[in-house]
């Protein structure tokens, strides 16, 4: 086990081709879900199409999904959506400080964390 830890097999043995099998097997199959490497503003779930979080600076964070949009709709044209539907749901006036978009494991895009000044209404 010594060996194993300390890695002192020579190149291209068979100990040291199963040791590199193991680690690749382990980057490779190893879910992305396990690491929770996502903030809380970054991840969504099917239940709330809006979601109210905190970020590591005190931030107040909505995130916003979206459901109706294209697959090819211009990323503007998506984040004015997301903003539009936060009006509808907070139905007071706030101050947007930044936006970031979410994407799935495919590449497209599913939601947007915004970013509201910390003197706004609550969800």
């Amino acid at each position: 086990m010594k060996k194993y830890l300390m890695w002192s097999f020579e190149r291209g043995s068979r100990p040291y081709d199963a040791i590199c099998f193991v680690i690749l097997a382990f980057i490779f199959l190893t879910p992305s879900w396990a690491f929770h490497d996502r903030p809380d503003y970054m991840r969504i779930t099917k239940n709330a199409e809006v979601m109210r979080n905190v970020d590591d600076d005190g931030a107040t964070v909505y995130t916003i999904q979206l459901h109706n949009v294209p697959l090819l709709t211009p990323a503007k044209t998506a984040e004015k959506t997301a903003i539009d539907r936060l009006h509808q749901v907070l139905r007071e006036p706030f101050t947007i400080t930044h936006t970031e978009p979410i994407y799935d494991s495919i590449g497209a895009l599913v939601a947007y964390s915004i970013w509201i000044d910390n003197g706004a209404q609550h969800f």
